[in-house]
């Protein structure tokens, strides 16, 4: 028994001996990148390879730095009112758009976020406006809710409210109201996507015929891909199935980031209607460029 204990010590040695302290300069640059979001994985990578001989340090440094962030952030977020934390963003641009009105015109929208330890909150606001030979040629407006109550740290409560005013899709007003469940399939800090599914009640004012009120089906998906620190891609989708009209709604994005708050916006919007009004068409296209303010 004495050989293989002295052989384990004699081994052990140098692996003791290669352990080293980590230099202060590179200790101060990892609790730097703490202070930016997203910068400190990759800082403490750049440190794990230049410096592998003070890996248990690096680990021990990120760890308290991770933890320390989270207990700050659930500090901050339980001590808000109502009224405080909202996030927002505000973007106006031009569009360009194929179906029942072939256009260009103007674009504007708002959309307001608040999260809290149980509750996620999201309000949109948008519209599009043309006038073309002095007519109107393009005219929508949406308003939104969507709120997720969390379960755990992947499935949450879904809950959702919408109207909605499309004179060239031919209804004037659409309300839509659902509640499900949801699940987050992918949670890492570069890609996120939340899928959810529940039953709904829409209610529909047309133009040219009666009003009508349906029982429908609601899926739904957010994928938010942060493609660099700087660029994010997006899509958000939206399913109603009905035995009146179901609808297909998507919106896919690709932001960068210009300035300090400023960025710039390319989107895509898909609406698909499987049973429009009499001389409408059943695909709505819009693309548009945006510059977009975040408050």
């Amino acid at each position: 028994m004495r050989v293989p204990l002295i052989t384990l010590l004699c081994l052990s040695i140098p692996a003791v001996a290669a352990a080293a302290p980590l230099p202060a300069e590179v200790s101060r640059m990892i609790e730097a990148a703490a202070e930016t979001p997203g910068a400190l994985a990759t800082v403490a990578e750049v440190a794990r390879r230049t410096h592998p001989e003070s890996l248990a340090e690096i680990d021990a440094q990120v760890a308290a730095l991770t933890s320390r962030a989270e207990e700050e952030r659930i500090a901050r977020i339980t001590s808000l009112r109502f009224r405080d934390g909202w996030k927002g963003e505000g973007q106006a641009g031009g569009f360009v758009s194929t179906g029942n009105s072939d256009d260009v015109g103007a674009s504007a929208g708002l959309t307001f976020a608040k999260e809290t330890l149980r509750w996620r909150h999201e309000v949109k606001l948008a519209g599009d406006y043309q006038r073309s030979g002095g007519a109107v040629s393009k005219e929508r407006y949406f308003a939104g809710y969507a709120g997720q109550w969390k379960l755990n740290a992947r499935a949450f409560v879904a809950s959702s409210l919408t109207a909605e005013r499309d004179r060239f899709a031919g209804y004037r007003a659409r309300f839509a109201e659902s509640v499900g469940v949801g699940y987050r399939l992918i949670d890492r800090p570069d890609l996120k996507l939340n899928v959810q599914a529940g039953p709904a009640l829409r209610q529909i004012s047309y133009y040219d015929r009666g009003d009508e009120i349906a029982f429908a089906g609601r899926f739904g998906s957010d994928l938010a891909w942060t493609l660099r620190p700087d660029l994010v891609f997006t899509q958000n989708t939206s399913l109603f199935l009905d035995t009146v009209s179901s609808t297909l709604t998507s919106t896919t994005a690709l932001t960068t980031k210009l300035r300090g708050d400023l960025s710039a916006r390319a989107a895509f919007d898909l609406r698909v209607e499987t049973e429009p009004p009499a001389g409408r068409e059943h695909t709505d296209t819009t693309t548009r460029a945006s510059l977009v303010y975040s408050f």
